[in-house]
């Protein structure tokens, strides 16, 4: 009973990794395509660069901006940079690379959604930033996978991914995986 349970844990977090894997293709997706959205012209209301001090480990620092704009007769907010930069800490050299943007009152322009206009980007486009979250799903997947063929063996149940490889390596009903015995 604890093996299956085991293996069904394992199964849930390859399957929350595969969500967060379509999250982070939706963000990469959606930061292309915000290169084709209509602009608005925006006011910088908020600007500052925030600190994160942890005790165990460096200080962060990230650029802080919140804007105001309208679209016909309804006025919107916002206050992303750009897509996968949200609450990013690094370097200050990394928060002070947002510098032109904060200064509170300046005038910039802010890329909207057509239908959406509340989703909003003041640098649009596809960024490094814009794939974090897909890169780091990406690798707990592959963790997963390993995992998924190391451990069945381990706890004498037969691995979710043979068939798929026998079916690949031409080895089907080749009896290709065994259970070893225990000693």
């Amino acid at each position: 009973m604890w093996k299956e349970a085991v293996y069904g844990v394992v199964l849930l977090g390859m399957g929350a990794n595969l969500l967060l894997s379509l999250r982070g293709l939706g963000i990469v997706l959606t930061a292309w395509r915000s290169t084709r959205w209509p602009t608005a012209l925006a006011r910088i209301t908020r600007a500052s660069i925030l600190e994160r001090r942890d005790e165990d480990g460096p200080r962060g620092y990230c650029p802080d901006v919140a804007y105001a704009f309208s679209v016909g007769a309804s006025a919107y907010g916002g206050a992303r940079i750009a897509f996968g930069l949200e609450k990013l800490y690094g370097s200050p050299g990394f928060a002070h690379a947002y510098d032109d943007l904060l200064c509170v009152g300046k005038q910039v322009p802010v890329h909207y959604h057509p239908a959406k206009p509340a989703l909003s980007v003041l640098r649009p486009g596809i960024t490094r930033s814009s794939f974090l979250s897909l890169s780091r799903a990406l690798a707990g997947l592959t963790l997963l996978a390993l995992v998924l063929m190391a451990l069945p063996p381990a706890i004498g149940v037969p691995p979710l991914l043979v068939p798929a490889f026998n079916a690949l390596s031409g080895a089907q009903g080749s009896g290709a995986w065994m259970p070893v015995a225990p000693p």
